[in-house]
């Protein structure tokens, strides 16, 4: 079962979904379960001119709303606690000021499922139609990116993700890990940050002999090691580092990933334009292609088992 929140409420979320599933065969429409607020779901039905019957093979699942509790966390909530472990849940987009965990604002999703789950290890990765790329931190200020990257973080969130991409979708063949400076610190010159990062390769090269492991190198060169022929992970240091080529290579469409949680979790890799809210304006290419993905790995993991 796909289990989806609707996300934020004043966000095109719940539009580029109802959209999407549209275009599902009526054999995929039944695999969806739809964690909404009625109120936001009737307005987005009245704001794309739908009607409800167009959904009637969609199973829905009203979630009043909860004091103090914006809808994204109230709908995320419930589904957390309707979930099994081979499920797939799809979180439509949110914003910083919508996810609370005992009553403390979390910086996105992942940072939400690391107080739930109390998994401080659980961590970011994201899928394109050509590439992966998983992040060694994320939403933090770049002048605490040295102080949280450790030679443990980094073995633990790349572990993770090898073990994960085989689970979900394929086996990784070689991963390209980048340095924290400039030219990875040019030798001491430009900083001694990067230190750490070879003794944590030369570690996980011990333990996944079958893989190639390439780093610690300059993150803006890491693309230039791009080859079609094999699965590859970039591992960039911090957020930025790594999304920036990333979206401008793939734009909308790309998966972000929680990998770490008991089971799979997706999102589209763009946010709640609010701007675009209530106007059936919204481009609907990144849900569609996370839908399709979402049943590509329920096929997957069904043939291996």
């Amino acid at each position: 079962m796909i289990i989806v929140t609707q996300g934020h409420e004043n966000g095109i979320g719940i539009e580029v979904f109802l959209k999407s599933f549209l275009m599902l065969s009526r054999e995929e429409k039944k695999e969806i379960k739809f964690f909404v607020n009625k109120e936001d779901f009737n307005k987005n039905l009245i704001d794309l001119k739908l009607d409800l019957l167009f959904f009637k093979d969609l199973l829905i699942e009203y979630v009043p709303t909860i004091p103090d509790a914006p809808s994204s966390t109230s709908t995320l909530i419930k589904a957390l606690e309707n979930i099994k472990a081979d499920d797939i849940l799809v979180t439509l987009p949110t914003a910083k000021d919508q996810l609370v965990f005992n009553k403390v604002y979390c910086a996105g999703y992942t940072e939400f499922f690391r107080n739930y789950f109390n998994s401080p290890n659980i961590a970011m990765t994201f899928k394109g139609l050509t590439q992966n790329l998983l992040l060694i931190t994320d939403h933090i200020a770049i002048k605490d990116v040295p102080i949280f990257i450790s030679q443990d973080l980094i073995i633990n969130k790349i572990e993770t993700a090898l073990k994960f991409y085989a689970k979900y979708f394929y086996k990784i063949d070689e991963v390209i890990i980048s340095g924290i400076n400039p030219h990875v610190g040019e030798n001491g010159i430009l900083g001694n940050e990067d230190n750490i990062i070879l003794p944590a390769i030369n570690i996980l090269k011990k333990s996944f002999s079958d893989i190639n492991f390439i780093g610690p190198l300059s993150g803006d060169t890491l693309h230039m090691h791009e080859q079609k022929n094999i699965k590859q992970l970039y591992v960039y240091m911090f957020h930025d580092q790594g999304l920036a080529p990333f979206k401008a290579q793939h734009g909308l469409i790309g998966l972000n990933i929680s990998i770490g949680l008991p089971f799979l979790r997706l999102s589209v890799d763009h946010g709640t334009a609010p701007g675009l809210y209530g106007k059936n304006k919204a481009n609907l290419s990144g849900m569609l292609f996370l839908l399709k993905q979402a049943f590509g790995v329920t096929y997957y993991v069904n043939q291996r088992n």
